[in-house]
Parts: structure tokens; sequence; C-alpha cells
């Protein structure tokens, strides 16, 4: 038994390398087929001569179809030695008969339970040493390019490869595990992968079970009090707030070491020596998808998007930067990266350290932000655990900066986002700048008319950008970023630059946001550029308006300002067939529904109305009549046989069939729009929600139409579905606002064949004849 429990220990540990191999760029399928990787028992089958005499190590990897890695795997985490030793001595066995060589070993060890470690040695003129990259160890696979670089520089060094997001998300989701299972809860857990970086940045962490926290707490200590840069009233604050004691802590003991073997497979060390945002990274990942760490209560911007409003404000060396609500420190990093990298002397990077600025009132968060600069190489930022909103705090700031960068908490009840935009604008200087990503709510409804007016009274604003909605995935929060001059009246001659970016250069597949072609970020930065320099720009997510349209409180939500983007004739059929689909869905789903369907549907309005404008472009309340839906809540009815139409996008936004009084029904079909803007074609009298939070809008078209350009306009309308969300819905007035357009099609649409009444009726009948089966 327990020769077999080693054997599966073993094969554990080999799959470990495998697909941390994998992860880090190697192709692991077998060199034949176009990879990389030979396991033990193939070495010599692939290559006879290779020296080894049936003495075999666990890998062979090759690097551009030559043999470059040898690997040594064992089940027993106090084996790293013995295993890089061994690896070593396998590649000088290959080396001795001189018909390949091998200048790179790896060592492996570990078990599920206490984790994997990985050494990597290199062979230089003084034998083989660690190989390292800015002075810190590789202790992860190394990668092809690390691999490559080292064999050039020959002499123990390499250039880290810093890791992909799909790295940095799983190590995330593993490490949340481990914390739940250890019983920590979820607001204490970004505190532990604090206290264990700041650890990790000073030294090994070495000892047994027993002591391993305070010997966690003395390393984290020793990072924070050897810091130059830290001030000094600081210090003592940073450590107690990450310092790991209580029964809260005692339970993770036990998983420290494999805590940090899954940190160290991020070459965690080397990274920090970089000017890669290593840890902001990680949060990033840790935060986003560590499952329940909404406990926080914090929403983390992406880094890409703080990156990307560092460069829309065009931030310079000189310019004093604060955020007021600056969480982990993402625009601050960013706004220091950008700085640096500008800076042309010692003097002026000096001067940086002491010109970014920040508040956070939750003292782990600060703390993470505080050693976040830190490694940046900015302990000096002023980056105060307290709220921006106290009257110091005001006082302090007020009027000092020229830059500003907010994400402020979504939907805090006492707290709402305009009084953080509000506060971000009085830190600034006249005509200083502020770049805010913001839930788009404020800048659609009318709740927030007499802000928006007042505002403008005060600022000016330059532009507003519309992100994906999924930007802040898993939590669901459209959001624009608001871009304003402070303390310039609005003025009314002036123009407003409007974008909507779809395509960020990640997409939602498989619960995760990944890298995806098209993105359209360089296209927004360099249209706002040329409109600030009062260039023109041609661009299909960019337009500009006029500053008059909103003075008086209008929306400032790109979906209500921005033309339609043009569609191809695949992506409009595409719309078309989605249409009709849904309609047999829901007789799928309601079968009596094709028993309802109007006989020849549609005629009557071909035969009473004017003829429908053949490739016309104009309002949607020019081809049809905008009607609220009449009924109450789907509960306050008894089944029925009539269609109850609410918001839903599936069944054709039928949720039942219901009795309901003739005044609420619209016997005569039509087009329905559920509040987030989708339309479906309803060939049957209906019920539709007019109250409520899913109330649905009822079309009644204006001129004759066949149920085929019916179709037309239903996909027409769902093209455009991108102008809704849930505070902006598609209510009577923005379906009748002048910049809602639609497209009558270039030639009449007739209905031939079968009527849509008869086609659904057989649709009914299979469905019958298969239930019989």
């Amino acid at each position: 038994m327990k020769k077999s429990s080693n054997i599966r220990a073993e094969a554990r540990a080999r799959y470990f390398i495998r697909q941390q191999a994998e992860s880090r760029g190697w192709s692991i399928s077998h060199p034949s087929v176009g990879g990389d990787f030979l396991e033990e028992n193939e070495i010599e089958r692939f290559i006879p001569d290779i020296g080894l005499e049936g003495d075999l190590p666990d890998f062979l990897v090759l690097l551009k179809g030559v043999p470059g890695i040898v690997v040594e795997v064992k089940n027993d985490s106090r084996k790293l030695a013995t295993a890089i030793q061994e690896a070593c001595d396998y590649a000088e066995k290959i080396n001795k008969s001189k018909k390949n060589r091998i200048l790179v070993a790896v060592g492996a060890a570990g078990e599920d339970d206490t984790g994997y470690s990985i050494a990597t040695k290199i062979l230089t003129k003084k034998g083989w040493a660690p190989l390292v990259s800015r002075g810190a160890e590789i202790t992860a696979f190394p990668s092809p390019t690390e691999t490559e670089l080292a064999i050039k520089a020959a002499d123990g060094t390499t250039q880290v490869t810093v890791p992909d997001q799909s790295e940095f998300i799983d190590a995330a989701i593993e490490l949340s595990v481990i914390l739940r299972e250890s019983k920590v809860e979820a607001p204490l857990r970004p505190k532990v992968i604090g206290a264990l970086v700041a650890a990790i940045y000073q030294g090994e962490i070495m000892g047994p079970e027993d002591g391993i926290l305070d010997e966690v707490n003395n390393l984290m200590q020793q990072t924070i009090f050897n810091s130059t840069d830290i001030a000094k009233d600081k210090k003592g604050k940073l450590v107690n707030t990450l310092r790991l004691t209580g029964a809260d802590f005692d339970r993770l003991a036990p998983n420290i070491h494999k805590i940090v073997t899954i940190l160290k497979r991020l070459n965690i060390r080397a990274v920090l020596q970089t000017d890669t945002d290593f840890l902001g990274l990680f949060y990033e990942a840790f935060l986003r998808y560590g499952y329940d760490n909404n406990a926080l209560g914090i929403v983390f911007t992406p880094r890409h998007i703080t990156r990307l409003c560092v460069k829309l404000l065009n931030v310079k060396p000189t310019d004093k930067v604060i955020d007021i609500a600056s969480g982990t420190g993402g625009f601050l990093v960013a706004a220091f990266d950008e700085m640096i990298a500008q800076s042309k002397s010692e003097a002026q990077r000096a001067a940086i350290k002491s010109s970014l600025y920040g508040f956070d009132t939750n003292p782990t968060i600060w703390a993470l932000a505080t050693l976040n600069m830190f490694f940046r190489g900015d302990g000096k930022s002023h980056i105060e655990n307290k709220s921006c909103f106290e009257p110091s705090s005001k006082k302090a700031v007020k009027g000092s900066f020229t830059r500003a960068f907010l994400n402020p908490p979504f939907s805090q009840e006492n707290e709402p986002e305009r009084q953080f935009i509000d506060s971000a604008m009085d830190a600034l200087m006249p005509e200083g700048m502020l770049a805010a990503v913001v839930k788009a709510g404020i800048f659609a409804d009318d709740e927030h008319v007499h802000w928006r007016k007042e505002f403008l009274r005060r600022h000016t604003l330059m532009g507003m950008i519309s992100l994906p909605e999924d930007l802040f995935y898993p939590t669901a929060a459209p959001t624009s970023i608001l871009l304003a001059k402070a303390h310039v009246p609005h003025d009314a001659k002036e123009k407003i630059f409007m974008a909507r970016v779809w395509n960020d250069g990640y997409e939602k597949l498989k619960g995760r946001r990944v890298l995806a072609p098209g993105e359209q970020l360089t296209d927004l930065l360099k249209s706002f550029h040329h409109f600030l320099n009062g260039k023109n720009f041609k661009s299909e997510i960019c337009s500009i308006i006029k500053n008059s349209e909103i003075l008086t409180g209008q929306e400032w939500s790109p979906q209500q300002w921005l033309p339609q983007p043009d569609f191809s004739e695949d992506q409009v059929g595409a719309a078309q067939r989605k249409v009709v689909e849904s309609l047999f869905q829901a007789v799928a789903h309601f079968p009596n529904l094709a028993d309802r369907v109007l006989p020849g549907f549609a005629a009557e309005w071909q035969k009473s109305l004017p003829q429908l404008p053949i490739d016309h472009e104009a309002p949607l309340s020019y081809f049809f009549d905008v009607q609220n839906g009449r009924s109450s809540g789907e509960k306050n009815y008894n089944e029925g046989i009539t269609p109850y139409i609410s918001s839903g996008d599936s069944t054709n936004s039928i949720v039942n069939l219901v009795s309901v009084e003739n005044n609420e029904i619209f016997l005569s079909g039509g087009l329905t729009v559920t509040a987030f803007g989708q339309a479906f074609l309803q060939p049957w009298p209906f019920a539709a929600r007019g109250n409520g939070g899913s109330s649905v809008r009822v079309l009644m078209p204006k001129f004759n139409m066949s149920v085929k350009e019916l179709i037309w306009f239903a996909a027409q309308i769902n093209l455009q579905k991108w102008r809704f969300f849930y505070a902006r819905m598609a209510i009577k007035g923005r379906l009748s606002q002048d910049g809602f357009v639609l497209k009558s099609p270039a030639t009449r649409l007739s209905d031939n064949g079968d009527t849509l009444e008869k086609r659904l009726s057989k649709f009914q009948e299979m469905m019958r004849k298969q239930s019989t089966l």
C-alpha cells in the first residue's frame, strides 16, 4: 500500500510539472507532434544517443527542437535539494556524451498537502548556479524566454517573465480555497496575502508549523522597518495592521508553506524587483475571482483601466496626483509609473515621491496600498488611513492637485458617488483634471438632474466614456469614465467628447475575463488627445456633442448621444433570425400559444395604414407609436390564455399565460421592448407589464408593415440594445428621443410561403407528435 501511495504521489508531482510548464509557455505535447516534452520512458526512444544509458530523469524539455532542460521530480517537499542535484547530474551525464549539451536543470518536489516547490540552476563557467533575475531566484518553472535569455547570458542571470493573467487568476482561486478551508474570514484574507508578500520579500519562510506565524510576522516587520522610504510614523501602524495574530489565523499555520509555494510559482521575489505592479495585478485577480471576497466591500479597478485613465489625462512628472478613495493604490501606481517613465533626473524622480496622495478608510486596504507603493519604489506616498470626507482631510488637500483619479465605492447609501466626485474636484487646482470610473446611473437618471446642472455651473465636463458591462465581472456594474476640468464653468460654446468602448482587450469566457483581439482603447486614447488638441478625428466608437445639449441637466450617458455603429448584413441577418427563433422557443414552452396567433397577423395594418417609406432613416417614433404596458405585476392574475409580457429575455419575454381584462390587452399584437431594450414580435393578443422595474413598452406601427418588416425593425432595435442598462432603462421617453434612429429596409419585404400562423401551428403539431413517441 505504501509503495502504491508513493507511485500516486509521484504521478501527481509529474502532473504538476506538466501543468506549470504549460502555463509558462511550453508545449507539453510529444516533439513528434510539435511539442517540447519528453517523459522518462520516451527520452531514449526519441533520442537514442542521448547518453543516459537507461538512467533517466523524469522529463527532458526541448528548446527549439534541441534538448535544453532536464527535470527531476520528487514526491516529498523536503527533497527539493535532492531533486535539483539529480537534475544537474543527469545534465552532466548527457553533456559527457558530447552529442547534446544541457545548460538548464529544474528540480521540483512536493505533494498536494504541502504544495510543490521548484528550483532552477544553469551551467556557468564556474559550475551550476541558481538562476536569478535582479538578485532573486527564479522559483517557477522557467519560461522559454527566461531559458533563452539565461543561456545567452551564461552567467546565472535572466530577465523574469511576468506571469500572465491566467496564472494570477489560477493562483488567486487556489489561495482563496485554502484560506476559506482554514476558516479565515473573507475580509481578513487580503491581510494574509499582504503579510506573506512582505515576508517573502524579506527572506525565506523556513520554520516548522509551530511558530511559523511568528516567523512570518518577524519577516514582514523587518521589510517595513528596514525601509527608508516608508514614513516613520506609519511603520508601526502598518506592522500592526498586517500582523497575523490571534485565533483568526492560528488555523492557518498548517497551510502557510503551501500558500508560499503558490506565491513562489508566480516568481514573486523576482517580479517584485521589476517595475511590474505585482501586488496590484495579484490583488486584482484575488479580489475579483476569490469567490466570496466581495465581503471586503471594495470594487477593484482593473489595471489596464487605471493606466488608460492616467494616459487620458496626459500625466507628467510635474503633476500633483490624488485619489481620495485609493483602494490598493491602482491609480496611484499607474500615475507613479507614468511619471517615473517620463522623468529626466534623479531630482525629478525624488520629487515625484512626494507628489502622490490618497485616502482609504479600511486599515487592511490602506496597508496594501502603502505596501504596493513601497514595492514600486515610492514608500513616501501620502496614503492616509482616514476618510476623505473628514474636515481635516478636505482642508489638507483642498485646491492642491493638478490630476485626480477616482473609482468610488459603488452604491454606498451614506456616501453616494456624486459626493466622491465633488470632493475629488475640490482637491484640484483651477483647470486641474479628473478621471473617474463611476457606476453609470448618476449620469442618466432623473434623480441626479440637479447635481448634473450644479456640476456644470462650477466645472467643465470634458468627456464621457462608456465601458464594457462586464468590466468588473463578477460584479454587475455598468460604468463610465467621467473626464472633467475643475473650477472652470461649463461653456455652452464648447464641445464634449463622447465614446463607447465595448472591447477593452478582454472578454468574459468560462467565468473569467481573458485576453481578446480587437481592443479599442488605443483608438479611444488617440481620438481623445486629438479632441483635446482641437484636431479632427474619425472613429467608430467616439463622437462629440455641443456643450449646450446638456446644460439643463440632460443625460451625460454616451448611450444617449452616440450614433448607431454600422452593422454588416450578416449581423443584421443574425439579429432577425433571433427574433424568429424566439417565437418558436415561446411556443415550445407554451404550446397553446400557436392557437392564439392572429389569423392574417399584420394584414389589417397593411390595409389601413400608409405605405412604409423605403430606405428611410428616422427616429423610432417616426415608424411606431410608443405605448406603455397596461398591466400590473404578473402575480396579480390567475392563469388563462393571454401571454403576459415582462422584461425577461427568454421565451419571447413571455412569463406566463394569464386571464386579464380586455382593456389591458393589445388585441392586434405588435412589438414589445423590455426595460433593457430587447424587442420581440408578438403575433397574438397580449398583456404587458406597465408598472415597476420590469415595465414593457409596446410599439404599434404607423405604416403598413409585413411580418418580415416587423421582424426587420425588431432586429434594428435589438442591435441598439447597448443603449440600455439597469440605471438607463428603455422607458417611453428614451425610445421616443431623436437619437434612437432606425432605418427601414431598402426594398419592401413581402411575406410569402406559409403564414406565421401556419408555421407555428406546424411546429406545435410536430412537438405533440414527438411527445407521444
